[in-house]
């Protein structure tokens, strides 16, 4: 069957390289090409099992790094704690290493089958069901593009991202955001001399309310990140300012003060928030990556849902041959519980990045002690890649 998906980010991609094989794939992304900026994003748990069993692990990995830990540091430049990965790497049966979420995408375009028509600059603005001719379900849907054309399909899947022009079509009241009450920023630019004085550990800082990380991203690059507190009740996209980035996350740290004096114009900078909705499919429409289930960025574990999340998708199509609304019904049956069980952890979690005041700051770095006994940080680990 004919299938548009619309978003060529990791979701889209992972599952343009899932139904190829089977489908005529159609991929329309609004960028004019592969995105670039970005994070540092841990990979593991159930993405990193499916990447084994799509046979795209080694694109990923090659592209990714095994740092040694985090340390973390204070406003005068002190070290004020550090937590290793070894543990976090032992427990996860050595599946778990960092990648900049920009690789991810190159990762997968690079094993994208040829028969997919990857169409970049082309932004969908709507979708809807095809005229019916008849009583019954749809059985086709219409993309509406913003520069007017339409194009119509067995099946469309939305994977473009958790502020999803589609996903109030899907599951109405539905569409707008579940902000967490947070704010993150970041960018890559050039500092060989930074990033060898960061070497092999990130640097987190230990303060209250805003914070920020800095880390060598490899070629003499330098990833800096900065999350504060905000208003709960704040659903907009914010607007990059480097002004306001520069003056608000002043002093937290020597060495995030240099990172700070480069920050570029233009930076990714966005609300943390996940996506709800009570369900993912209605007739040939359906929703998948985080336009269905983010978890959020402080989460994490949206790029390895993400991958795992259109492999599953994937599998229940198959399974469903002709019958593509059972097969929905079945993706979503099967894969909402691990998407539920990591959002609540993701809310529960979540102020660990960005402590609310001093009580909140001493209590985790109590707990980070804690960590380093011996076996407690095995027990931690496993937890934690627990699926």
């Amino acid at each position: 069957m004919d299938v548009i998906l619309i978003g060529g980010g990791i979701a889209g991609l992972a599952l343009a390289h899932q139904l190829a094989p089977d489908h005529r794939v159609t991929v329309l992304e609004a960028s004019p090409g592969p995105r670039g900026g970005g994070y540092m994003i841990d990979f593991f748990g159930p993405g990193y099992l499916a990447a084994e069993r799509m046979g795209i692990i080694d694109a990923l990995r090659s592209r990714g790094h095994v740092f040694e830990g985090v340390r973390y540091g204070t406003p005068d430049g002190a070290e004020s704690g550090r937590i290793d990965v070894g543990p976090l790497v032992a427990a996860s049966g050595g599946r778990y290493f960092s990648i900049l979420r920009p690789e991810v995408e190159l990762g997968l375009l690079a094993v994208l089958p040829d028969t997919v028509d990857l169409r970049y600059g082309a932004r969908a603005v709507a979708v809807r069901d095809a005229d019916l001719v008849g009583a019954g379900s749809p059985r086709r849907a219409v993309v509406e593009l913003a520069d007017g054309a339409t194009l119509e399909s067995d099946l469309v899947v939305a994977c473009d991202g958790v502020r999803s022009v589609v996903r109030g079509q899907v599951a109405p009241g539905h569409g707008g955001i579940v902000p967490m009450g947070y704010r993150v920023a970041s960018y890559l630019y050039q500092d060989p001399q930074l990033a060898e004085e960061l070497g092999e550990r990130m640097l987190m800082t230990d303060t209250v309310r805003r914070v920020g990380w800095v880390y060598s991203a490899g070629g003499g690059r330098v990833g800096a990140m900065f999350a504060e507190r905000t208003d709960a009740a704040l659903t907009e996209r914010p607007v990059p300012d480097r002004s306001r980035l520069q003056r608000e996350f002043a002093g937290l740290h020597p060495q995030v003060d240099r990172a700070l004096a480069h920050a570029p114009e233009s930076f990714y900078d966005d609300l943390v928030a996940q996506a709800v909705a009570p369900c993912w499919s209605r007739g040939r429409i359906a929703l998948a990556g985080d336009a269905a289930h983010a978890p959020s960025l402080l989460a994490g574990q949206g790029t390895s849902l993400a991958i795992a999340g259109a492999e599953a998708l994937a599998r229940s199509l198959r399974a469903a041959g002709p019958h593509v609304e059972v097969g929905l019904t079945e993706y979503e049956r099967r894969w909402r519980p691990t998407v539920e069980a990591v959002q609540r952890a993701g809310r529960r979690s979540a102020s660990f990045f960005a402590p609310a005041n001093r009580a909140q700051l001493r209590f985790q770095q109590i707990a980070r002690r804690a960590v380093t006994l011996p076996g407690a940080a095995r027990l931690a680990a496993r937890r934690f890649v627990a699926p």
